[in-house]
């Protein structure tokens, strides 16, 4: 069984991004998983593409 989970301190967590800049990344994330692969790790991208795109 896989899973995702952000790993998050509500209270540092802000959201940087602007309609003139909108790909800004948020801070305050410590880690995110996606199907149990770390994809997101202190503030970087890990490089790792583990999701699947779903189509209606």
């Amino acid at each position: 069984m896989k899973a995702d989970l952000v790993l998050l301190d509500p209270a540092t967590v802000i959201d940087r991004a602007t309609f003139a800049e909108p790909q800004v990344f948020s801070i305050g994330m410590k880690a995110v998983f996606v199907n149990g692969v770390n994809v997101w790790d202190g503030g970087k991208i890990t490089g790792q593409l583990p999701g699947k795109i779903l189509r209606r």
